[in-house]
């Protein structure tokens, strides 16, 4: 878990290999937690790839190593693996983050995300 300045976000602990396809704006949800919102208003708290850090300077997103700096409002691409939450049942799978009960109640997804890409509005 990350925290940053009126937010917070979950970092993976390993790569994985999951081939769901991720499309939606980043938000600050429930508890703080930084989700992505895609069109038809679905909500998943998200799990970014690892060595992601927060942005410096209170500003609300993240740095995805080879991507860049993803800020609240950016549309994102990705893939990765969904998840029903809470994952702090008897541990959450393999090395991912148990999440906040904050953040998610039970029926929440969490998007567990591999590889991301900001998308062009243009």
């Amino acid at each position: 878990m990350l925290d940053g300045n009126g937010y917070r976000t979950l970092v993976a602990g390993a790569t994985y290999d999951f081939l769901a396809a991720m499309h939606g704006r980043v938000a600050v949800g429930d508890g703080g937690c930084l989700t992505l919102r895609d069109e038809a208003g679905a909500v998943e708290v998200v799990v970014w790839p690892p060595g992601t850090t927060l942005l410096p300077h209170g500003r609300a997103g993240v740095h995805v190593p080879d991507v860049g700096e993803i800020v609240v409002g950016d549309r994102v691409d990705g893939s990765g693996g969904f998840f029903e939450a809470p994952l702090t049942e008897d541990g959450p799978p393999e090395h991912l983050p148990p999440v906040p009960v904050a953040c998610a109640s039970v029926g929440t997804f969490v998007a567990v995300l591999e590889r991301v890409t900001r998308h062009s509005d243009s």
